[in-house]
């Protein structure tokens, strides 16, 4: 048998790499094979040293018949490698088997490729060969079709990889046209058209979900094994596009897999095994157990944590969101304001205890003896300190007391290399903050432009603060002006039906603290319209899984918001 050219993409994963190496080594046909390496350069200087230990271990390979090393000079990223490499390969040998640097193989991982591109080279409906199957139960063929295409350990010929379409828009407007989301998304179980959507928007660079969309539009199938040859091992940590999981783990095949022709149509009975899988796996996700688990501590905590969350009852509440009132002015007249000092004592006085280490969380001045993250702003912080190459994490906090959202991620940011919270808040909250709780991380400011005298951050969070403005919608007009690279809004409130807006009177338990203040309901396609002039948005979430409810029944919502500069 010809052995078809392995090539293996490596970046900065010198124990995956070394994995997936001694695993391919292991292969009966790996002595009669030649190995192409495509190391990519790196990316930054903290990578700068992994992918030298990498290239440092590819020069001491053996065990293949003839290994060449491509090392980037420059960092091309993921998807952009094996797009180039691929194409470079395969005009060159007409056939190839790829695999990536944390994918370990079974020993007849090789044979069942190349007997697969034997027997298949001249079947154009054919257009991969796949070693990597789910971890579903029941019996199934030794071998079966499936349409589209995979990436987890697979092979192909020149005819298939020229099918390859590297413009996302195009075919997500063949998915459209031929009216087939629901089938690419194995009847809207696993949210392919979301990821392709994603890339044309440059949330992700998968190469994959091209070319799973190419073979899919072209009606092309891919042949998979019984059992897996393929063992992803990058899933849990450090994968470019996967998120961590158990979901995808599988035991490798420990004997042959028998490749004889088979007729070339997609196996339904297995398809709907694949739908069934996805089903399952989306029904037990991580952010379905979230959500779960959230709304359970949500309704532990209703009856101590008013206005936000509403005790539900026949009698007429007495704390909450009430009134609909024309002006702000007129509202304010009504209520005690959001300077009452009360609230800067009560406020003041928890947040010593959590920076006295005499309590682990404080929300709306109230004390818990564990954090309550909202891990969607967790991980925008976390997500935008990648951003920068430095190690940085440089962010004005609007409305943020004197360090709530600051000291219920410190576990997290405590890790960060250049870090610096800057509070824009009211005068005595600028007064009493600088006095108890200003250090070299943790800065306050009365106004957006003191903090630019003395700082460039690039990010603003916007937490449970624009509703308690007299002018939201002005001031957001004014926070673009500034042109932050990000801007984060957390506990946003929205009305439902997303239908007008409303001024309304927040009136907050005596067991937080005896105040009310004027509180906007906004209109969310008119707050989403004035950033998307200027910002793309990342993401949007609820930011509470519970309805807020009006004085008079009206529902509202509590959301959050990712923007990046366009």
């Amino acid at each position: 048998m010809e052995t078809a050219p392995i090539t293996l993409f490596v970046y900065n994963r010198p124990k995956h790499t070394k994995k997936t190496v001694e695993a391919l080594q292991k292969n009966f046909l790996s002595k009669e094979s030649t190995l192409f390496i495509f190391s990519d350069g790196y990316k930054n200087k903290n990578d700068k040293k992994n992918v030298a230990k990498v290239r440092n271990y590819l020069k001491t390979i053996s065990g293949f018949r003839k290994i060449t090393i491509i090392e980037r000079n420059k960092n091309f990223g993921l998807s952009k490698s094996i797009i180039l490499g691929v194409t470079e390969i395969i005009n060159k040998y007409k056939k190839i088997i790829v695999l990536e640097d944390d994918l370990v193989t079974s020993p007849y991982f090789l044979s069942y490729m190349n007997k697969g591109l034997a027997l298949y080279k001249e079947e154009g409906d054919v257009i991969s060969i796949h070693g990597y199957i789910y971890p579903m139960k029941g019996k199934f063929p030794e071998t079966f079709f499936i349409k589209g295409a995979d990436c987890w350990g697979w092979a192909t010929w020149k005819r298939g990889w020229d099918i390859f379409n590297p413009d996302g828009k195009k075919l997500l407007e063949g998915l459209k046209t031929k009216k087939l989301s629901k089938q690419f998304d194995f009847d809207r179980n696993y949210n392919y058209t979301k990821m392709l959507r994603n890339q044309i928007d440059k949330k992700n660079d998968s190469w994959a979900i091209r070319w799973y969309a190419s073979a899919f539009l072209s009606n092309k199938l891919t042949l998979y094994p019984k059992k897996s040859l393929v063992q992803n091992i990058g899933i849990d940590d450090s994968g470019t596009h996967c998120k961590n999981s158990t979901t995808y783990k599988v035991s490798l095949s420990n004997k042959e897999i028998t490749v004889k022709k088979i007729p070339i149509i997609e196996n339904k009975k297995v398809r709907k095994k694949i739908i069934k899988y996805f089903k399952s796996v989306r029904k037990n996700s991580f952010y379905s157990f979230l959500k779960k688990i959230r709304i359970v501590l949500i309704k532990i905590l209703k009856n101590i944590t008013p206005p936000i969350i509403l005790k539900i009852s026949k009698k007429k509440p007495k704390y909450g969101f009430f009134g609909n009132y024309k002006t702000w002015k007129e509202a304010l007249k009504r209520s005690g304001g959001y300077d009452d000092e009360k609230i800067l004592e009560k406020v003041k006085e928890s947040l010593l205890k959590i920076k006295n280490r005499e309590a682990v969380y404080e929300r709306d001045s109230f004390l818990f003896n564990k954090t309550q993250y909202s891990w969607p702003i967790t991980t925008s912080l976390l997500w935008v300190k990648s951003q920068n190459n430095d190690d940085t994490l440089n962010i004005i906090d609007f409305g943020g007391s004197l360090g709530s959202s600051y000291y219920q991620n410190k576990k997290f940011l405590d890790y960060i290399k250049n870090l610096r919270w800057n509070i824009i808040e009211q005068k005595n909250f600028v007064q009493c903050g600088k006095e108890y709780f200003q250090d070299n991380q943790l800065k306050f400011y009365k106004n957006i432009d003191d903090c630019l005298k003395e700082t460039k951050p690039d990010t603003i969070l916007i937490s449970s603060t624009i509703q308690y403005l007299e002018n939201p919608y002005k001031f957001l007009q004014k926070i673009i002006n500034y042109n932050f690279k990000f801007i984060i809004f957390d506990r946003t409130t929205f009305l439902k039906k997303n239908s007008g807006e409303r001024i309304t009177i927040q009136k907050v338990s005596p067991k937080i603290y005896d105040a009310s203040y004027p509180t906007w309901f906004l209109n969310e396609q008119k707050f989403l319209e004035i950033l998307n002039n200027k910002y793309n948005l990342i993401e949007d979430f609820l930011s509470l899984p519970n309805e807020i409810i009006l004085g008079d029944k009206t529902k509202a919502v509590e959301k959050g918001f990712i923007f990046k500069r366009k």
